[in-house]
């Protein structure tokens, strides 16, 4: 019976000894997965991130896929500023100007008889939403919305964001991008989870922080019309709040409700929040709302 006893503890201190690093990892896992806190919102998925550590702070439904409309302007900005000199010249497709043209859809009303420069059609996309600018920038850099797709999801794969799905760059409907549709049904829309819309925006921002800047300004000038940009609207609901907002990006669609991706800075640290899907679209204010909530909750 000793020896079926000391048989037994030299097999577990062996077994132990031989396979450490599994288990630490798994005691690691487990410990960051209790790190992570669960949040409550309205809305369908969250996360805030702790950007000068890239840690996920708290979550909520942070896997899940939906719909991010204009957030994928983000990625859109990124190629932009990656393949195209800010100076080059962009005359929109007469498509592009018919969907600018659509009541639903924010626009700056392109002309398919002028030309652009790259960088007012980046600002344009980023500061005001303007889904004829994103579809413009998409087809002069890649010839086509189809080819422009193809490279949304070979970076989005290069940087592991697993759950990315494109159809064109300005996260509109599949059948509103019209004659640029891709083959795909006329309903499907960009989609993305919160987690993976928090990585892809610390990547653009620490590869390009062009576009930082570019959705911290105040106001935009496009064709001789000076008006305030979306950032206006965040930084207004969060004057009164301990947390100053830096940027980001609405995105607002029948489909995915009302989105937003936050810059913020609190006590010298910076964050990242992400609320997808906080009410139905006509309700914009419920992003703000929540995002307001989920910091609360988290620092």
């Amino acid at each position: 019976m000793k020896k079926s006893g000391l048989l037994a503890a030299f097999c577990i201190v062996t077994l132990s000894t031989a396979f450490p690093v599994n288990g630490q990892q798994q005691i690691q896992a487990s410990e960051k997965k209790k790190s992570i806190k669960k949040i409550t919102t309205t809305a369908k998925a969250a996360v805030v991130m702790n950007a000068d550590t890239d840690k996920i702070l708290s979550e909520k439904n942070a896997h899940k896929s939906l719909a991010i409309a204009s957030i994928s302007k983000l990625m859109t900005g990124y190629l932009v500023l990656k393949k195209l000199p800010l100076g080059t010249q962009v005359q929109p497709s007469s498509n592009t100007m018919k969907i600018g043209e659509e009541s639903n859809l924010a626009s700056v009303n392109l002309d398919s008889n002028q030309s652009y420069s790259a960088d007012e059609l980046l600002r344009a996309a980023l500061q005001l939403s303007a889904n004829d600018a994103a579809i413009a920038l998409g087809d002069q850099v890649s010839g086509s919305q189809t080819k422009f797709v193809k490279l949304m999801t070979k970076t989005s794969q290069s940087w592991g964001l697993a759950s990315a799905q494109w159809y064109n760059a300005a996260g509109i409907r599949n059948d509103e991008a019209m004659d640029d549709g891709v083959k795909a049904p006329d309903n499907a829309e960009n989609k993305m989870s919160a987690v993976d819309v928090a990585l892809m925006t610390d990547n653009i921002l620490e590869k390009t922080p062009r576009i930082k800047r570019i959705v911290h300004q105040s106001q935009n000038q496009f064709d001789g019309i000076t008006q305030d940009s979306n950032y206006v609207l965040m930084k207004n609901y969060f004057k009164n709040t301990k947390y100053t907002v830096t940027g980001a990006k609405l995105g607002i669609s029948v489909k995915s409700g009302v989105s937003y991706v936050g810059l913020f800075t609190y006590k010298g640290k910076h964050y990242i929040t992400v609320v997808l899907h906080a009410d139905q679209y006509t309700n914009l204010s419920a992003v703000f709302r929540e995002t307001k909530r989920i910091l609360n909750q988290t620092i």
